[in-house]
């Protein structure tokens, strides 16, 4: 394999510091400076931080909301309505492919989303007007299959389901495709309770 191109380089040494240490905890001249180029390498490439992180995001996310899509269109063509863990395993599935098959920069990744989402940093409108069949028919879906539950319960769930999603897979064991699944299956026991439990007292 040849060496990574400066574009590259800059993109892989972004990731990992931005998975680090925060978009505020970086600039652009220790991005450059890590991946050992000139202090104009960034701004000639990229032109600025959100340019930057938009790159980052593209370079997995079109994979992942496209095979989310997918498996979100095979449970609503199904007779029925889908079930709270089936619906999360449709999120979290792709994602487990991507360590699965991804590596190390896969690894990397993910580390960077989750990064960006315990920061507040991962802007879910642009995330919604790229990629629009990939997460807005989540929170439809769950109330479908949780009709108890009132929308704002379900839309508060979902957000801090994706957070722990996202800190457990960057942060815990690696996934094996094919194999056994301990991490994962415990996950989305945990997930699938959480989103489901019944309402105590005022917020009935």
């Amino acid at each position: 394999m040849g060496r990574p191109s400066a574009r590259g380089r800059l993109l892989d040494c972004a990731e990992e510091l931005f998975a680090q240490q925060g978009l505020d905890g970086v600039s652009l001249r220790s991005i450059n400076a890590d991946a050992g180029l000139s202090p104009a390498a960034l701004h000639y490439h990229f032109g600025t931080k959100e340019a930057l992180v938009r790159a980052l995001l593209e370079r997995h996310m079109p994979a992942l909301m496209e095979e989310r899509r997918q498996r979100f269109d095979d449970l609503e063509s199904r007779p029925g309505t889908a079930t709270t863990r089936e619906i999360l395993e449709a999120l979290a599935a792709p994602l487990l492919a991507l360590l699965a098959d991804g590596g190390s920069s896969a690894h990397r990744y993910l580390r960077f989303i989750a990064r960006l989402q315990a920061d507040g940093d991962l802007d879910p409108s642009f995330v919604t007007r790229r990629w629009p069949r990939g997460v807005s028919r989540l929170l439809p879906m769950l109330e479908r299959a949780n009709p108890s539950l009132p929308r704002r319960v379900l839309d508060f769930r979902l957000h801090l389901a994706i957070d722990v999603l996202l800190r457990s897979l960057a942060h815990g064991p690696p996934a094996r495709r094919g194999g056994h699944e301990a991490h994962s299956d415990a996950l989305l026991d945990f997930l699938t309770g959480a989103m489901e439990a019944p309402l105590q007292g005022e917020s009935r």
